[in-house]
C-alpha cells in the first residue's frame, strides 16, 4: 500500500488535512484487497493524468474560443439579456470538460489559464492598435511556455509577481564551478506557489460584488518597468458557495419584477428548479430539522 492511496483514501478534517484517527481503518481495509487491485488504482491514477497533461493544452485552446465567443455575446444585449445565455455556457464549459474526463480541480486551473491567456491576447490586440511596446508580447510568450498549472499560479499574482517570475531564474544564478559560470535555478511549480504567496492579487470589490473575473489588461510605456496585468483566481464552485449565491441575488430582486414580462419570461425557463429551490427551503429534512 503506498502512501499516495493512503493520502487519497484518507478522510479530511475542517481544516482540509489528513484526518489520522482513521489510519487504523484504512490499513485494516487496504489488508482486505489484492495487491493486484491496488496496483490498477494507482496505474489508473498515473495514467489519467498523463492523459490529461497529453490533452491539457488542447483542451485550454478550447477554452479560449469559448470566451472569445461569449464575450461577444455579453456585448449583445438583445440576443443575451442581463448576460443569461453567457453565463450558462459558462458554466457548461466547466462541466462538460469534466465530463469529458478532466478532474474538477484541474478544470478550474485550466479556466484560469484560458482567462489569463485571453486578456493577453486582447492587450496584444490593443498594442498593435495603439503602437504600445512589446512587453505584453513578452508577457504572452513567457506564458505559453509553462503548462497549465503554472498559467493558474500566475492568474493569481500580481504585476510584480509575474515580473518575477519572468526575471527568476536570472535573478537566482549563482557561480557554478564545475561549469565555471553562473547557473540559475529553474522556474518550478514550487517557485511560483511561493511568488503567489509573495505577490498575491488583490481582487477589489465594487457595492459588494465581485469584479468580473475577465478584468482589463493595461498597457504601459516602454519607459515604465512595472507589468500592470489586472487577472482575478478561479475559484472552485461548490454546493454551498452555489447556494449562497442564490440567496444574495433573491434578496436583490425587486419584489416588482411581477410586472416585468421580459423578466418572467427568463425565471420561466428555470420554473422547475427554482420550485425545487423553494422546496428544498421551505421543506427541511428531518435529518437537519433535529440537529
Amino acid at each position: 500500500m503506498t502512501s499516495d492511496l493512503i493520502n487519497t483514501f484518507t478522510p479530511k478534517n475542517d481544516l482540509g488535512d489528513n484526518d489520522f484517527r482513521y489510519e487504523t481503518d484504512l490499513h485494516n481495509i487496504f489488508d482486505t484487497v489484492r495487491p493486484e487491485v491496488l496496483k490498477g488504482l494507482e496505474e489508473f491514477k498515473q495514467k489519467t493524468t498523463e492523459l490529461e497533461i497529453r490533452y491539457g493544452s488542447l483542451a485550454l485552446e478550447f477554452a479560449v474560443n469559448w470566451f472569445n465567443y461569449t464575450d461577444k455575446l455579453t456585448a449583445d444585449e438583445t440576443y443575451n439579456q442581463f448576460n443569461y445565455r453567457a453565463k450558462r455556457l459558462r458554466k457548461q464549459l466547466i462541466e462538460g470538460l469534466k465530463e469529458r474526463g478532466f478532474k474538477p480541480s484541474n478544470v478550474y486551473k485550466l479556466i484560469a489559464a484560458a482567462e489569463f491567456q485571453k486578456r493577453l491576447q486582447e492587450g496584444l490586440y490593443k498594442g498593435r492598435k495603439y503602437g504600445v511596446n512589446q512587453r505584453i508580447a513578452k508577457i504572452y510568450e513567457f506564458v505559453l511556455t509553462l503548462p497549465i498549472s503554472s498559467q493558474y499560479l500566475l492568474s493569481g499574482m500580481t504585476d510584480q509577481g509575474i515580473a518575477k517570475a519572468m526575471r527568476y531564474q536570472e535573478d537566482t544564478k549563482q557561480w557554478d564551478s564545475k561549469t565555471d559560470s553562473f547557473i540559475g535555478k529553474p522556474l518550478t511549480y514550487k517557485a511560483l506557489e511561493q511568488l503567489k504567496k509573495e505577490y498575491p492579487l488583490n481582487t477589489k470589490e465594487t457595492r459588494g460584488r465581485k469584479k468580473n473575473p475577465l478584468s482589463q489588461l493595461h498597457l504601459v510605456p516602454d519607459n515604465q518597468e512595472a507589468i500592470t496585468i489586472e487577472s482575478t483566481e478561479v475559484k472552485e464552485v461548490t454546493q454551498e458557495s452555489i447556494a449562497r449565491e442564490l440567496v444574495s441575488l433573491a434578496k436583490q430582486l425587486d419584489r416588482e419584477v411581477w410586472k416585468d414580462q421580459k423578466i418572467i419570461s427568463i425565471l420561466k425557463e428555470a420554473q422547475s428548479d427554482l420550485w425545487n429551490i423553494a422546496h428544498i427551503a421551505s421543506q427541511p429534512t428531518k435529518e437537519l430539522t433535529t440537529n
